[in-house]
C-alpha cells in the first residue's frame, strides 16, 4: 500500500538545519522541518503517515472491528471498543501532525485503512485467543518501538510518543495478556491461546522489520531511533518469552514461520 502522504516532489531544498547538527544533537520543531535536509523531512513523513494510516486497521471487520459486538463478555467488548478508540485516537494525532507540515507534504488518502501497511494485520481473525495474542503481542512490538522514541529530534513526535502514544500502547498489550490469562484459566482455552501465540509470534517479530534494509541506520544517525530492527527484535523475545511462560504459554522458535528477517 502507498504511503498516504510524502513531501512534495518539487519541494525546493533550503538546508539552514544540516544532518550533522542534528546527528550531534539538534532538536527540530514543527516550523523548522522545512530548513532540514530532504532526507530528515522523509523519515519524519514516513513515521507520521505510518501512525495515520497504519493505526486505522482497527477499523477493518475481517481483522479486528467485529470484536467490538463478538468478544464473549460484556466486559471484553468494552474494552475492545475502548482500544479502537485510542488507536483512532492515534490516527488522528497523526494526521495532526502531519497537517502541521502540510505546507511540505502531498496526500494520497485519508484513511486507507482496507489494506495493512503491515503484512501480519491482512489476516483474517476469527478466534478469540488470536485476537488476544495479537494485542499481547503485536501491541507489544509497539511498546519496544515507542520506547526509543521519546527523546527523538523531531519535537513534535517526542511529544506525541510521551503523551498520546507510549502509554496507550503499553495499555493495549496489557489487554491482550489479561485475556490471554482468562484463557489458560481452562486446558481448552489454554490449547487455543498456544496455537494463537505460534501464529502471531512470527508475525510479531516480523514487525520490527528488516535486519538488511540501509534505512534503519538512517533513522539512528538522525536520532529518530536508537537500535536496529533486530536490535530490537533481539530485545523482545527474551522479555516476551518469559512473560508468555509466566501466563503457562511457550513462544515457538524464532525463526519458524518468518516472512521478514
Amino acid at each position: 500500500m502507498p504511503m498516504p502522504a510524502q513531501v512534495k516532489d518539487d519541494l525546493i531544498e533550503d538546508v539552514k538545519i544540516t544532518a550533522e547538527e542534528i546527528h550531534e544533537g539538534r532538536d527540530v520543531d514543527a516550523d523548522e522541518l522545512k530548513y532540514t535536509p530532504r532526507e530528515y523531512q522523509d523519515l519524519i513523513v514516513n513515521l507520521l503517515a505510518t501512525h495515520a494510516a497504519g493505526e486505522s486497521f482497527v477499523l477493518n471487520d475481517d481483522v479486528y472491528a467485529h470484536w467490538a459486538t463478538d468478544a464473549p463478555t460484556a466486559e471484553d467488548r468494552f474494552m475492545v471498543l475502548r482500544t479502537i478508540e485510542e488507536e483512532l485516537m492515534h490516527a488522528r494525532e497523526g494526521w495532526r501532525m502531519l497537517r502541521q507540515i502540510d505546507e511540505l507534504i502531498d496526500y494520497k488518502d485519508l484513511v486507507p485503512y482496507t489494506a495493512s501497511r503491515l503484512e501480519g494485520f491482512n489476516h483474517r481473525v476469527d478466534e478469540w485467543a488470536e485476537h488476544a495474542a495479537l494485542c499481547a503481542l503485536t501491541d507489544r512490538v509497539g511498546v519496544f518501538q515507542q520506547e526509543e522514541q521519546l527523546d527523538n529530534s523531531y519535537l513534535p513526535y517526542a511529544e506525541s510518543i510521551r503523551t498520546a502514544f507510549f502509554p496507550v500502547e503499553k495499555g493495549h498489550a496489557a489487554r491482550g495478556r489479561y485475556w490471554l490469562r482468562q484463557l489458560v484459566e481452562t486446558s481448552e482455552g489454554k490449547e487455543a491461546a498456544q496455537r494463537a501465540i505460534n501464529v502471531w509470534w512470527p508475525r510479531a517479530l516480523d514487525m520490527f522489520g528488516r535486519s538488511d534494509t540501509p534505512r534503519q541506520h538512517r533513522f539512528i544517525y538522525y536520532r529518530l531511533k536508537k537500535r536496529t530492527n533486530e536490535e530490537r527484535r533481539q530485545a523482545y523475545i527474551p522479555v516476551i518469552t518469559a512473560e508468555l511462560e509466566a501466563i503457562g504459554l511457550t513462544a515457538p522458535d524464532s525463526l519458524v514461520g518468518r516472512k521478514i528477517l
